[in-house]
């Protein structure tokens, strides 16, 4: 507005003007009013330079008020230096957080358009806005006016965490090259001060002393609630990720109350988006509660399984899903040979009387000589068991190899055929080293029993329950043998079950070792039913299960995980190239189309929808799937997408935390007052404009006043 000061010069001009307006004219008693003039000119004089001051100076007044000067240790900033402004906006989930119907980053966002005001592009001041959610970005630098309105494009927050540390490091570049003298720039946080974000274990001091160093004022401003009440759902665990139907697996919710004061939630769950379960929870302040619900679903196919709660004011965090397998069954392939009528039943006829329950059972199992195994007759095979195969060809160890490879997984069941010579060509082509087959070991007088080496192995999930436990702890073993695992050995082998003497309550050797091979799973099983050797037919109740849980522990895994978080790449591999996909957002709004792949390891097409998937919720992806035959298939997937956990915890780092990490000169405030420095006060910026708006006021007011009196004087 100071292109506006020429206008000061118009009162006197228009004073000049209604001088020259009147003309002189002559008449006979001129000469007594000269004589008047001449006594009284001088105070004439006076009181017009007076009223012409005033006028000018109330002009001058509105001008420089419109201009809003502003004082920096100096009286008025006219002809200052270039001032910069670098605000870092939160934009983590926690800033969504809603308090008297606005939320933390709305705040932030009125906030650092007030301070942006302060800034004028005529005296090439500058300004930056970084946005840290789910990308560390600067989205505007450069002119204030453009920053600004740029910054008021930004409506809500991202469902992830912030990375402050990376943002800090951007304040520096852009500080570097903003353009006015570091010195005369300001960064600052617009933040919710949350904990989990603002601790020393983030690397965040670094950063800091580095633009302390620059020379940058830093200020940070809380503008997250004075109260923060939140109720989330922070877990939602599956049991298993797939199940055969029919069958059952838990669904357990966390449910946790991070406020101060108890609350009530009814907490719903949902399968494929119908309400199947509910349950009202009383919370506690920072309670935790755990919700389970047995899911037995009768539909084949990816399930949506969704947890929600009654909604807070944060919305991100009430509902969590996961997605549940449910498959038509497993197809078991079992290579050996049944026992001749001369012969007791051996390991393969322990197997199928087990397996083969019936078509509507949820393994379907068929069987194949070992010598006779082929790379096709596994094309549509899910797991495969060797029975007490005895010596293993080399042609069929590299076929069983690559079927694990691509996802299979193999049960090898040892018995009195079977031990370290004929099974040393499959362990050298699988590169497992570390595992040893020991010969028979005959314990009749003193027979060996199993113990549970890891309580939370998926194939003894039934056995947790101590009730059921002696159903497999308790068979006699009188004849076994054990294996054993090289701790120091370089394949990660993972011990499960192990035989126990009796007699002593020694470790006698292993008895079930799993271990995870590319995308499949392998077990080692020397416990596995045989007449002559132990008493594990007689107790059906505690093999059955344990057979079947074993089974299905190997079992392919779907080519996705349960649930993805927040901001990591949305992708799934499948076992059939695409040829056509669309996925839509959890509104029903179509994202892409895509039709790209790239073959990923063990002869998986590697599909990635999204590199970073931006929102919770569930995700669903059409596709067209092309088989070998040259038909399609049309799959309908859904993908869970979870928010990070840690942003539901809204409680505020306190000043301790914040001074072990923070340079002293670092400003620290909130809403209800301005950033004060930690060691010491700092003399604030001053806004002239209301003290010019009082002097314009003053100066028309007096003017008024003098002219009244004046002209009442002036007409007596």
């Amino acid at each position: 507005m100071l292109w506006a000061l020429p206008l000061v010069a118009v009162p006197i001009i228009i004073h000049l003007l209604q001088r020259r307006r009147y003309r002189r004219v002559s008449f006979s008693a001129m000469e007594f009013l000269l004589r008047a003039v001449k006594r009284t000119r001088r105070r004439i004089f006076l009181e017009d330079i007076l009223l012409l001051s005033l006028r000018t100076l109330a002009i001058l007044f509105l001008i420089l008020a419109l201009a809003r000067p502003q004082s920096e240790h100096l009286p008025l900033n006219l002809g200052r230096s270039a001032r910069g402004e670098i605000l870092l906006l939160d934009a983590s989930m926690s800033m969504e957080h809603l308090s008297g119907g606005q939320s933390a980053f709305m705040r932030a966002r009125q906030l650092g358009q007030q301070r942006l005001r302060t800034l004028q592009a005529s005296l090439d001041d500058r300004a930056a806005v970084i946005r840290v959610g789910l990308r560390t970005e600067r989205v505007a630098a450069g002119d204030p006016d453009e920053v600004r309105q740029v910054l008021a494009e930004q409506h809500q927050a991202d469902a992830s965490e912030a990375n402050l540390t990376q943002a800090l490091r951007m304040a520096l570049t852009t500080a570097s090259t903003l353009g006015p003298d570091p010195a005369r720039i300001t960064v600052t946080i617009l933040t919710d001060l949350q904990a989990n974000t603002w601790n020393a274990e983030r690397g965040l001091a670094e950063p800091f002393a580095e633009l302390e160093a620059l020379g940058c004022k830093l200020s940070i401003l809380d503008c997250g609630a004075a109260q923060r009440p939140n109720v989330a759902v922070t877990e939602l665990q599956l049991s298993t990720p797939r199940l055969v139907r029919g069958d059952a697996c838990d669904a357990t919710a966390t449910l946790r109350n991070f406020g101060a004061q108890s609350v009530q939630v009814r907490a719903k769950l949902l399968l494929d988006g119908t309400p199947i379960a509910q349950q009202p929870f009383t919370l506690n302040p920072q309670q935790t509660a755990d919700w389970s619900v047995a899911l037995a679903p009768v539909e084949a196919g990816a399930r949506a399984v969704e947890v929600q709660i009654t909604h807070d004011d944060l919305l991100a965090d009430d509902a969590r899903a996961a997605i549940l397998e449910v498959g038509e069954g497993y197809r078991v392939l079992v290579l050996g040979e049944a026992a001749s009528e001369q012969e007791a039943p051996g390991v393969f006829d322990a197997f199928w009387r087990y397996l083969a329950l019936g078509e509507w059972a949820p393994l379907r199992p068929e069987s194949m000589p070992i010598a006779l195994l082929h790379a096709d007759a596994l094309r549509e095979t899910d797991l495969v068991v060797l029975a007490d195969p005895g010596s293993i060809p080399l042609g069929v160890a590299e076929t069983l190899a690559q079927f694990v490879r691509t996802g299979g997984g193999l049960l090898l069941a040892f018995g009195p055929h079977t031990g370290q010579e004929e099974i040393q060509d499959f362990l050298s082509i699988l590169q497992l080293q570390g595992l040893s087959v020991a010969s028979p070991i005959h314990a009749e007088e003193h027979p060996a029993r199993l113990e549970i080496a890891d309580p939370e192995a998926p194939a003894l999930r039934f056995f947790t329950d101590p009730q059921w436990q002696p159903l497999l702890t308790e068979v006699p073993f009188m004849v076994y043998r054990p294996l054993a695992i090289d701790p120091q050995g370089p394949t990660p082998l993972h011990l499960s079950l192990r035989f126990l003497q009796e007699n002593e309550k020694l470790d006698a050797g292993a008895a079930l070792i799993e271990w995870s091979y590319q995308q499949g799973r392998i077990a080692f099983l020397s416990a596995a039913p045989i007449s002559l050797w132990n008493r594990m037919e007689e107790v059906p109740g505690g093999t059955l299960p344990f057979l079947y849980d074993l089974m299905f522990s190997l079992a392919p895994t779907p080519g996705y995980p349960s649930s993805y978080a927040v901001g990591s790449a949305l992708a799934l591999q499948l076992k059939y190239p695409p040829t056509e996909t669309q996925l839509r957002d959890p509104d029903g709004m179509l994202v892409a189309n895509l039709s790209d792949y790239q073959n990923a390891s063990a002869g998986l097409q590697q599909l990635t929808l999204l590199d970073s998937v931006p929102r919770p919720g569930i995700w669903q992806l059409s596709a067209q799937l092309l088989l070998p035959d040259g038909e399609e298939l049309h799959r309908q997937q859904p993908l869970a997408v979870v928010p990070p956990p840690a942003e539901s915890d809204l409680r505020v780092a306190d000043a301790a935390t914040l001074a072990s990490f923070l340079p002293p000169s670092v400003q620290v405030g909130n809403l209800g007052q301005e950033p004060r420095n930690q060691s010491e006060d700092q003399t604030p910026t001053q806004d002239w404009s209301r003290l010019l708006a009082l002097l314009v006021l003053f100066c028309f007011v007096s003017e008024t006043l003098c002219a009244w009196a004046l002209d009442r004087r002036r007409s007596v």
